[in-house]
């Protein structure tokens, strides 16, 4: 054994040793930069220094420098080493401990080895000084979400009298005390406490995450409602109130929600997820003027979010991202990219007739889309983010309900210059096999499957293009250019074949997107003849027009507008019998099940310049109908 006035040279040396080790770190940390070499640099030297220290018997002078050392050294090993490591040395320190007291550790198995510390320090003074090493082996639990292990680590260092059997952690984390005694002597790079703290909340936060992943929303509420009255970072208490709120809406709670999400902007005004989570709510509201608003300051804070330099954030020896691991971190802090934003508020502004502002989003989001661009298209389906060739028809569209007709001329030409050229002189597709029919021993007619559908995005892409295109001539008032684009894009829809014929709008609902493309198909070829039908009536050209809106309601029945022109036009070639029974039938039917949802650039709208004026032609239809019907009353 070493003796007493060399212990206590060593202890005074050693222990200055690890202070000067602290304040260096506590000096870089004031500053706004903490460099990773610093990190580095501190672990390093107190790995010596712990090797010195541990070079040397155990003994009970020596072991509140040995324990303080190992705590430091494994605060800075948390952002060096891998979790095996760190469990091994806490457990050598554990080994260290019942050295001390001449005791065997029967087992490295953690849980076992805590409890049998625990009994063999009991209540000595000792025991505040290695309670802050099962401070770092929770860390290393949590960061993997291990709960279980947790509950039985807290378990064991309670008083025997105190121990219970609860399976509950967040009941034994509440009903926790913890023996932690802070030295000025020696310095630790953080506080006990606040470390227990911070693994307080993070705790009850990730318990909470994992309830709400199970769909267990009235727990998962409980459990961050309990987590915001703890004492914590600003920004980790606004996601607890971002996930508290969250919670809310699970629960069809939603303006209890929204009152959450403005505490987590009252705490941290750049908390991304609240503002998200706002614009969610509203939209379920169906709050649309609130919506687009969180939509615009989201968009903001993502910009100057993304125009911060990584390099410039301090970096924590602990943070609440180390605690939580990336999973939870990222569902915590889950926001679509400024990309995404940009988008939703562009998409959100143009159905809302906010035109001009929908017109201008929609500029900026195909600027962002440029090669160069520092913004990236997202990979992640939450929320799914377009194909850049639909971006482009969105954009057009917008341009032409803002009335910018050039614009949306030059935007189409860009889809089809990229498309044309991919589409075949014909195509013929074959509706996917069913699972019943698979497993009798038939055969998927498409398999090249994935090359087919890609084909067929391309008609639809470059069809949908001219015919935005034929509208904005009509808006341009050039009818003859109208007539001819018009022209291009059935010319491109009509290579797609069909080889079987079924229920495209009932396939859809049953069997995704192939069927749903297909119905896509079909409405625009119905559109767009209707389109030209409309050109054929500006030029005069009624027989030519009966024509083509006869073949769009064959190709897309159920539009409505379509059938109305139809009534008109037959009116017009003096075919007064065939409108009004058309028209009457037209008024009688109710089944709306052939209508087709379309995509946003694919949309009618009321201001359609192919609208027609349904009130002066039911009046004439009624006038009609009763004329008929007082003759057939004379005649008798």
């Amino acid at each position: 054994m070493v003796d007493m006035p060399v212990t206590a040279s060593l202890f005074n040396s050693w222990a200055e040793e690890n202070n000067n080790i602290i304040r260096k770190w506590k000096e870089y940390e004031k500053c706004l930069q903490p460099q990773r070499d610093t990190v580095k640099q501190c672990y390093t030297e107190l790995i010596k220094l712990q090797q010195k220290i541990q070079g040397l018997p155990a003994t009970a002078e020596l072991l509140k420098l040995d324990l303080t050392v190992s705590y430091n050294t494994l605060l800075f090993s948390l952002s060096h080493s891998k979790p095996e490591e760190i469990r091994r040395s806490v457990t050598d320190s554990l080994i260290r401990v019942l050295e001390v007291f001449e005791a065997e550790a029967p087992s490295t198995d953690p849980v076992t080895l805590w409890q049998v510390v625990s009994k063999t320090v009991g209540g000595a003074e000792y025991q505040a000084w290695i309670h802050p090493l099962l401070l770092i082996q929770w860390v290393i639990c949590l960061s993997e979400c291990q709960f279980e292990e947790i509950l039985h680590l807290l378990q064991q260092i309670k008083p025997q009298n105190k121990i219970t059997s609860s399976g509950d952690l967040l009941a034994e984390i509440r009903n926790l005390t913890f023996s932690i005694q802070e030295d000025a002597s020696l310095l630790v790079a953080i506080a006990a406490k606040d470390l227990k703290d911070l693994l307080h909340i993070c705790t009850f936060i990730s318990k909470g995450v994992e309830l709400m992943n199970k769909e267990n929303y009235t727990e998962s509420l409980l459990a961050f409602q309990e987590a915001a009255t703890l004492s914590s970072p600003r920004t980790l208490l606004a996601h607890v109130h971002t996930l508290t709120g969250l919670s809310f809406t699970k629960l069809g709670r939603l303006q209890s929600a929204l009152h959450c999400n403005r505490k987590a902007l009252e705490v941290d005004f750049s908390c991304q997820r609240a503002l998200y989570q706002s614009s969610l709510v509203y939209k379920q509201l169906g709050n649309s003027q609130a919506e687009i608003e969180a939509l615009n300051l989201l968009h903001s804070a993502a910009l100057l979010n993304n125009e911060k330099d990584p390099s410039n954030t301090p970096a924590p020896l602990i943070s609440p991202e180390m605690l939580l691991g990336k999973e939870q971190m990222a569902f915590i802090s889950q926001k679509p990219s400024p990309v995404s934003i940009l988008h939703t508020l562009a998409h959100r502004c143009v159905l809302n007739d906010r035109n001009s502002e929908g017109a201008e989003y929609y500029l900026d989001l195909l600027a962002s889309l440029q090669p160069g661009s520092r913004q990236h298209i997202p990979t992640s389906n939450d929320p799914p983010f377009p194909r850049i060739p639909v971006i482009y028809l969105e954009a057009a569209f917008a341009m032409l309900k803002a009335r910018r007709s050039w614009d949306t001329l030059a935007i189409c030409d860009e889809v089809i210059t990229e498309t044309l050229d991919l589409i075949p002189e014909r195509m013929q597709l074959h509706p996917p096999i069913s699972q019943q029919q698979q497993s009798v021993g038939h055969i998927d007619l498409s398999l090249e499957s994935e090359t087919v559908e890609e084909k067929l995005d391309c008609v639809l892409w470059c069809g949908a293009a001219y015919f935005l295109q034929g509208h904005a001539h009509l808006q341009l008032k050039d009818t003859k250019e109208a007539l001819v684009t018009f022209t291009r894009a059935i010319n491109q829809l009509v290579k797609v074949f069909i080889k079987e014929k079924f229920s495209t709008v009932n396939s859809a609902a049953e069997s995704g997107d192939f069927y749903s493309k297909v119905a896509t198909l079909d409405a625009l070829k119905g559109r767009t003849l209707a389109g030209r039908g409309v050109c054929f009536v500006e030029r005069g050209q009624l027989k030519e027009a009966l024509r083509d809106f006869q073949l769009s309601c064959q190709a897309s029945p159920g539009c409505r507008n379509t059938e109305m022109w139809l009534v008109e036009i037959l009116w017009r070639l003096n075919r007064k019998e065939e409108a009004a029974a058309l028209w009457k039938h037209n008024q009688e039917s109710t089944d709306s099940s052939t209508l087709v949802d379309m995509p946003l650039h694919l949309q009618t709208r009321e201001e359609d310049l192919t609208h027609i004026d349904h009130s002066s032609l039911n009046k004439n239809m009624e006038e009609f109908i009763q004329s008929c019907s007082v003759k057939t009353d004379n005649n008798r």
